[in-house]
């Protein structure tokens, strides 16, 4: 079955999606956290990507990114994904695929939905169980946007910067909205409901 073609945002913003193969772990420790940042500080200069928010799950990778066109995107993604393959197989004595297909994006294509995909990016520990609150885990741009924490992978989102002119306030906003409890997601992690 031949796969469906990308479809191209209109606002150049995509929400970024790479997994380990069969939900295998990408991530062991920092040193594969760190290699895998420095790969996309690296490749998003080099094509012209700006990246908004992030989280690294143990086994796959979720980012709110904006590309000057698809193509930029794919190669972005491609060479990540590449580099931190060949990495990940010489560290780990692996043969085989590292990355479940290529990578996966949506187009976020209306501005409500830029401040709406970031906080789902950033609650997905929260929602895995694995951290009470988004602060928590380290390896989420969250801490960029609400603690002041210097992150030169980051662009701020025009969503946050939107929230108002004043930082204190912003961090706050921000903070609220991403930590609110809603109950559709309450019953999702209660099994009443699918994903």
């Amino acid at each position: 079955m031949p796969r469906k073609k990308r479809e191209e945002s209109p606002t150049g913003v995509y929400h970024w999606i790479v997994r380990g193969m069969n939900r295998r772990k990408l991530f062991h420790g920092k040193q594969d956290h760190k290699q895998f940042l420095d790969y996309l500080r690296e490749h998003k200069t080099q094509y012209e990507i700006l990246m908004f928010h992030y989280c690294m799950m143990s086994n796959h990778v979720h980012a709110l990114v904006k590309s000057p066109t698809l193509k930029n995107l794919s190669r972005f993604s491609h060479y990540v994904q590449r580099r931190y393959a060949y990495y990940y197989c010489k560290e780990y004595k692996h043969t085989g695929s590292v990355f479940q297909r290529g990578y996966r994006s949506f187009s976020i294509d209306k501005d409500d939905y830029l401040l709406e995909c970031g906080r789902y990016i950033e609650r997905n520990p929260v929602r895995a169980g694995i951290v009470d609150r988004p602060e928590d885990f380290l390896h989420t741009s969250y801490r960029y946007y609400t603690l002041r924490e210097k992150n030169d992978l980051l662009t701020s989102s025009p969503a946050y910067l939107g929230l108002s002119l004043h930082q204190e306030q912003r961090e706050h906003l921000y903070a609220e909205y991403v930590c609110q409890n809603r109950t559709q997601e309450e019953m999702m992690g209660k099994g009443l409901l699918r994903d």
